[in-house]
């Protein structure tokens, strides 16, 4: 048998076949159900998504001698002519080469005639948009008064070069892009048609790479077909459209976790042995970092139409990432695309750019900054007490005490296992803002300051719950914030940290109402004062 492409051997035969064009496809249905035949229709859509066939299919319908539910029964022998092509009441022309004045004004003398076989005579004009201005005009006066038998099917791509006088006597239908699960669909039930083996991976590439044209994904089809037979596998027809992998996108967000500099540059060497676009690869980064940012909000990774396995790679990378660093990182990735374009060293500037990804500093939230302030002022007020005898040091007083004959399994220990379960705790203790105590069966946690022992009260069920796992059942825990009175009429005698006294007219307390939220923060942590501005 003949081969024919699979663009036209699965062309779609009716209004229900067409794809992804439901809006339109249902408004014409309705059109011949109710014989409401415009004399103009204006078909404007991206390359691939149907507009030359459903011009066909409303051609062949509304001469059919026996349509069937607003639909062409493809049997009677005016559609068999029309699909044949050898109706002469159906007449397809290519704009692009009949474009001349005297070319419509041939269209315009034989348009007047009445049609041969069927109801009307149609007149399908692909690419119109490449008619001149002067032939646009000729077309105005039929336009304007057309024979009651006479259809005008318009179809373009660039809907914005056709004159206004000429569209605002047309209905205009806008058709879609295609999305890739519809793609995915027809391609995949093509291939079971035709007994054609293609794995889930190899349709996602079809469908991604037509960029929403059926007839792309259906050429592409074709040509994987001829590469690899009857049965497709993604590992033999990656090659073929020289794909980059995702595994080299995947590299980069790895990189900047593991903060491996060096894999930037085995990342290029890669790529330039492979013999890979840079830009194309910055393009599928922006896409990639895009996915992760979508997971990390949303968590629905179905929404992002991927195959299975890489749609859970994805959910399991973005719980890594801090969605502030995603937005960076895609920030900067945005700018280096439109800047690759115009680089005369696009490699360097490609590893420029992983450097600067791989190398980013993490997003510091505004509270972290804080308590890391707060932990810098305790540290320089310990700096200002005067030293005490060893006898009465501070950090003796308030170190474990246990008896000797009820000794206690390492504290440390009990850190190192809880720390991530009881967040906060270490570092608390670390930064000396949290001294442990151990009284018999009791241990005391105390806080040095307000927002340390609120913060780790909030965590007190789960701080009891691991005291009692790790040291057992009989051991108990209490929380206390460390007030003056408590440490004046401690066995230590403990001394105050020293103060320097502030002059009463200099404090800045009373005028709290006038300051920012930065200035009060200064002037709590760090006990600052105004100085007066001298002109």
């Amino acid at each position: 048998m003949e081969y024919v492409v699979t663009a036209r051997k699965w062309r779609p035969l009716r209004f229900d076949e067409v794809v992804g064009q439901e809006h339109i496809t249902q408004t014409l249905k309705n059109a011949v159900r109710l014989n409401r035949i415009h004399h103009a229709y204006l078909f404007a859509g991206p390359r691939g998504v149907g507009k030359t066939t459903t011009a066909r299919i409303l051609s062949r319908v509304v001469n059919c001698k026996a349509p069937q539910e607003a639909e062409p029964c493809n049997k009677c022998e005016s559609c068999v002519s029309i699909l044949s092509g050898t109706s002469l009441d159906v007449i397809e022309i290519d704009g692009a080469s009949n474009n001349s004045v005297d070319d419509v004004r041939n269209l315009r003398e034989n348009a007047i005639y009445p049609p041969i076989a069927g109801k009307y005579k149609i007149y399908i004009i692909d690419e119109v948009h490449m008619l001149s201005t002067s032939a646009f005009n000729a077309l105005l006066k039929i336009l304007e008064e057309p024979p009651k038998h006479l259809i005008f099917i318009f179809a373009t791509t660039e809907p914005h070069k056709v004159i206004p006088t000429i569209t605002s006597r047309c209905q205009r239908f806008d058709f879609h892009r295609l999305e890739i699960e519809s793609i995915i669909r027809n391609i995949s039930n093509i291939a079971q048609a035709e007994g054609i083996q293609i794995d889930e991976m190899s349709l996602f590439t079809i469908a991604k790479k037509a960029d929403g044209s059926m007839r792309d994904a259906q050429s592409i089809f074709d040509q994987f077909v001829a590469s690899s037979g009857k049965i497709i596998s993604f590992d033999k027809i990656k090659s073929i459209l020289h794909i980059i992998d995702t595994e080299y996108l995947f590299k980069v967000s790895d990189a900047y976790l593991q903060r491996n500099s060096q894999m930037a540059f085995e990342i290029s060497e890669e790529l330039s042995q492979n013999g890979y676009d840079y830009g194309e690869f910055i393009s599928g980064l922006l896409e990639h970092f895009r996915n992760l940012l979508f997971a990390k909000i949303t968590g629905k990774v179905e929404s992002l139409t991927l195959p299975s396995e890489l749609s859970k790679k994805y959910s399991q990378v973005a719980s890594l990432f801090n969605t502030k660093d995603l937005i960076r990182i895609l920030n900067l990735v945005a700018q280096v695309e439109q800047q690759i374009k115009f680089a005369s060293m696009p490699k360097i500037r490609l590893e420029l750019l992983l450097l600067q990804i791989i190398e980013m500093p993490t997003t510091l939230e505004i509270t972290e900054l804080i308590k890391e302030i707060r932990s810098f002022k305790n540290l320089t007020s310990t700096q200002l007490t005067p030293e005490l005898p060893a006898s009465d040091n501070l950090s003796k007083n308030l170190a474990p005490h246990t008896d000797a004959e009820d000794e206690l399994p390492n504290w440390d220990k009990f850190l190192e296992k809880y720390n991530s379960k009881l967040n906060g705790l270490k570092s608390f203790i670390s930064s000396n803002l949290l001294n442990v105590e151990f009284r018999g069966k009791q241990i005391v946690l105390v806080a040095s300051t307000e927002f340390v022992y609120d913060n780790i009260k909030s965590k007190f069920k789960a701080m009891q719950q691991a005291v009692k796992e790790y040291f057992g059942p009989a051991f108990d825990l209490e929380i206390i914030l460390r007030t003056e009175k408590e440490i004046d009429c401690s066995p230590a005698s403990l001394q105050k940290p020293v103060q320097i006294p502030a002059k009463p007219e200099d404090n800045l307390s009373e005028k709290t109402s006038s300051q920012t939220e930065v200035e009060k923060l200064l002037v709590e942590l760090f006990n600052a004062r105004e100085i007066p501005y001298l002109k």
